[in-house]
């Protein structure tokens, strides 16, 4: 309960402007976020501006006056997010510029780095390469590319042997070639 009180009367001096609320927080919370992030990305870089965009999102939800019960939850729950959110981004890219053939991976290098394009485009892009595949080859190149699962644990988690996994694979990815094509000209 105490607790509670605490974060309400820091949250009211966020709110208002209060800097030194602000700095406290930041400085009682930076490393830990700092360490949850690095344990998952493993770059300091990375997860060091990760944990700028957790504080401003976290600045941004305490303006808009969010009801938050426990600030320590709050704050971690935004950085499970943001972590989630660039390694989903990153194994995207991954398909793309790695996992495909030479031709989509050109016109998908134009794409990701066509400063017109949103990134909001790309995931549309991708999730309707998605919905046009065939479950299974949707659910492998997902097991394997966002959830980032070798070929032998998807063999395991969809009961085939690992050949079969490889082959089912390769098909899946020769499809979302075929589809992005298709749905990009």
């Amino acid at each position: 309960m105490k607790e509670i009180e605490i974060n309400q009367v820091l949250l009211e001096k966020i709110r208002k402007g209060n800097q030194q609320a602000l700095l406290f927080v930041y400085k009682k919370y930076h490393l830990s976020i700092f360490q949850f992030i690095n344990r998952q990305i493993r770059d300091v870089g990375v997860s060091e501006e990760l944990v700028q965009d957790v504080f401003l999102g976290c600045i941004d939800g305490i303006r808009e006056k969010r009801d938050i019960q426990s600030f320590s939850a709050y704050i971690f729950t935004i950085a499970r997010y943001k972590t989630i959110d660039y390694i989903r981004r990153k194994k995207i890219k991954k398909v793309f510029l790695s996992a495909l053939p030479e031709n989509v991976v050109n016109s998908g290098a134009s794409l990701l780095f066509n400063e017109k394009v949103q990134k909001d485009e790309i995931s549309d892009l991708i999730e309707r390469i998605f919905g046009h595949l065939p479950h299974e080859y949707a659910l492998i190149i997902r097991l394997k590319y966002i959830d980032g699962f070798p070929v032998k644990k998807i063999a395991k988690k969809l009961a085939v042997n690992f050949k079969a996994a490889e082959s089912m694979l390769f098909r899946a990815r020769r499809e979302f070639s075929k589809l992005y094509s298709d749905l990009n000209s």
